[in-house]
């Protein structure tokens, strides 16, 4: 797991600890300077697929600008 996946997957844990739910893609996006949204879904989907995250993230799709 990289730097980044780690700091995603604590994120998310904290995220979800302090509001009770987790959080947006766009919030990813936003809280780590992701470019794209197929980039933050590499990462998510590295961490489900290794078992650090489950189906917990909100996949709200990101507001065009």
């Amino acid at each position: 797991m990289g730097r980044l996946e780690s700091k995603i997957a604590e994120y998310v844990g904290n995220y979800t600890r302090r509001r009770g739910y987790p959080p947006t893609m766009e919030e990813l996006i936003n809280a780590f300077g992701i470019i794209t949204i197929l980039g933050a879904m590499f990462y998510v989907l590295n961490l489900y697929r290794i078992g650090m995250l489950r189906n917990s993230l909100v996949l709200i799709p990101v507001k065009s600008r």
